[in-house]
C-alpha cells in the first residue's frame, strides 16, 4: 500500500468523479483507476462501487477511509518535521577552530556576516588544532581555521585568509617597560617569561626559554604579563586586536628571529568534492571576498 493510493480513496469520497480526483492529483485518469483496483486487490475487498455516474466508497471503503485519513496526516506531520530540520541546518554554520583564530579573528567576522545573513546561526568550537581536524575529518565542522604549520588532512582544501606574526608581549606601564629590553642578546634567560600551554604556532618560539608559569589561556598569560616584568612569546593579533585607550600590555616584534619565518598563515580548511548548502556557500564566499583583520 502507498501513499497516492490512500489519497485516491479521501478524494474520491470527496468528488465522487475519477476525473476530478485525477485533476487535483495532477495524474492521467486511467492512473487514477489503475490504483482503485490495485488498492481492492491488496485490501482484498470491494472498495468503490458506482452508483448513478458517481463513485461512492462501499462499506468497507467507509471502514477503511478514517485510517487512510489518518495515515496521510501522519505524513504530512513527518514531511513538515523534515523540512523544518533541513530549513534548521541550512541555516546553521558550524565552524571550528585553533586557541589563536577562535579566540582573536573569527569573533569580528562572524559578527559581521551575521549582520548580512541574521537569519543563520553560527556554533564556534575552539580546540586543539588536532581535534578540530578529527572534527572536520567527522563532518562535525563545516569549516576549520589552522594556521599553515598543521598538515591538512587527506580530501581537504586549505584557503589562506589572513597572516599574523610572533612576537613579545611585555607590561604596557612605564616603569616596567623601562626595566625590560627585549633587544638584548640575553633576552631569553634574563626574564621570567610565561607560556601558553596549549599547541598553537607560538610553541616553536617558547621552545627556546625556559618558562616559569605555564597557562591555557591566552587572555590569563596576558594579565599575567601586564601585571609584572615577565614577558610571553605571543600573536600579533592577540594584542593589535584590542581596541583599548590604555593596552595592557605591548607587543614588539623578537629581533632575533627571522621576519620571515615569524610569519604564519592562517588558513580556512574544508572537505574537498562536498555538496554545500546555500549558507555554507555564503560564508566561504564571504571569507574570500573580506579575509579576516588581524590589525
Amino acid at each position: 500500500m502507498n501513499i497516492l493510493k490512500l489519497r485516491i480513496l479521501v478524494l474520491i469520497d470527496k468528488f465522487h468523479k475519477a476525473t476530478e480526483v485525477a485533476e487535483t492529483l495532477q495524474i492521467k485518469q486511467p492512473t487514477v483507476s489503475f490504483h482503485m483496483k490495485s488498492l481492492e486487490k491488496e485490501m482484498g475487498a470491494t472498495l468503490f462501487t458506482l452508483q448513478q455516474g458517481r463513485i461512492m466508497l462501499t462499506e468497507a471503503g467507509k471502514k477503511m477511509l478514517p485510517y487512510a485519513k489518518q495515515i496521510l496526516s501522519l505524513e504530512q506531520e513527518a514531511r513538515q518535521a523534515v523540512d523544518e530540520m533541513t530549513e534548521q541546518s541550512q541555516g546553521l554554520l558550524h565552524l571550528g577552530a585553533e586557541s589563536i583564530s577562535g579566540m582573536y579573528l573569527l569573533p569580528t567576522i562572524m559578527a559581521d556576516f551575521a549582520q548580512q545573513y541574521p537569519e543563520c546561526r553560527i556554533q564556534l568550537e575552539i580546540q586543539s588544532p588536532d581535534v578540530i581536524k578529527q572534527l572536520l575529518k567527522d563532518g562535525e565542522v563545516d569549516f576549520a581555521f589552522l594556521d599553515d604549520g598543521e598538515s591538512l588532512l587527506e580530501n581537504t582544501v586549505a584557503e589562506p585568509v589572513a597572516s599574523d606574526q610572533v612576537g613579545i608581549i611585555r607590561s604596557a606601564s612605564a616603569e616596567t617597560s623601562k626595566s625590560l629590553d627585549i633587544n638584548g642578546a640575553d633576552t631569553l634567560d634574563k626574564h621570567i617569561w610565561v607560556k601558553y600551554s596549549g599547541a598553537s604556532v607560538v610553541d616553536s618560539y617558547s621552545s627556546l626559554v625556559k618558562s616559569h608559569l605555564e597557562i591555557n589561556s591566552w587572555e590569563a598569560v596576558k594579565q599575567v604579563v601586564s601585571g609584572g616584568e615577565a614577558l610571553a612569546f605571543f600573536p600579533a593579533c592577540g594584542v593589535r586586536s584590542e581596541d583599548h585607550t590604555i593596552p595592557s600590555v605591548e607587543w614588539l616584534p623578537y629581533p632575533e628571529t627571522d621576519s620571515t619565518k615569524s610569519h604564519y598563515q592562517i588558513n580556512i580548511v574544508y572537505q574537498q568534492n562536498t555538496h554545500k548548502n546555500m549558507m555554507q556557500q555564503a560564508f566561504l564566499d564571504f571569507i574570500r571576498r573580506e579575509g579576516i583583520r588581524t590589525s
